[in-house]
């Protein structure tokens, strides 16, 4: 005959301490949670700080600003020069491909 044990709570008195784990889990998440808040609101103030304190770096120089510019720019004339030839050569392309498949 097996031997039956009687569970470590009965049934009927057991709800109370379930309840009384999930209300200290609770309790537990939401002061986590608040101090994360307290944590994250410190290090944006004092991000706020930093960047009130970084100073902002002057325009450039008129003049040097114009300079770069120049040095860079590319005349109308070569840019038209250089899309005239990258249409005769994607044209080129083009005929060689058809040629090819017409072979097939």
């Amino acid at each position: 005959m097996p031997v039956l044990t009687a569970p470590a709570l009965p049934l009927h008195t057991a709800g109370k301490y379930v309840a009384a784990a999930y209300i200290v889990f609770f309790a537990l998440v939401l002061i986590y949670v608040a101090i994360m808040a307290v944590r994250l609101n410190r290090i944006e103030r004092e991000v706020g700080e930093l960047l009130e304190r970084t100073p902002v770096p002057p325009p450039p120089h008129p003049e040097l600003a114009g300079a770069v510019e120049q040095e860079v720019a590319v005349p109308d004339a070569a840019m038209s020069v250089a899309r005239e030839e990258a249409i005769e050569d994607a044209s080129a392309s083009k005929a060689r491909m058809r040629e090819e498949s017409a072979r097939v």
